[in-house]
């Protein structure tokens, strides 16, 4: 995965940033950081599945590990 995200300096105005905990900003700039930014094709088990900018498929699991140390689900 390779790429930037822009995130505007009023998301620090924002409820969802000044009633967070540090664990919670954590999650919220992983998920950020994971969401597509172009349409992707894929097959498993013999479907086809397709995720637009914006969407991401993923699980707990998955992003506990990507938040690292001190995050769980």
């Amino acid at each position: 995965m390779a790429g930037w995200v822009k995130v505007h300096r009023n998301l620090l105005d924002k409820p969802i940033w000044l009633e967070s905990t540090p664990e919670q900003k954590t999650i919220l700039i992983t998920l950020l950081t994971m969401v597509n930014h172009q349409n992707r094709e894929w097959e498993w088990q013999g479907k086809p599945y397709s995720v637009e900018p914006g969407q991401v498929i993923t699980s707990l699991d998955s992003i506990a590990k990507k938040c690292g140390k001190g995050i769980s689900i």
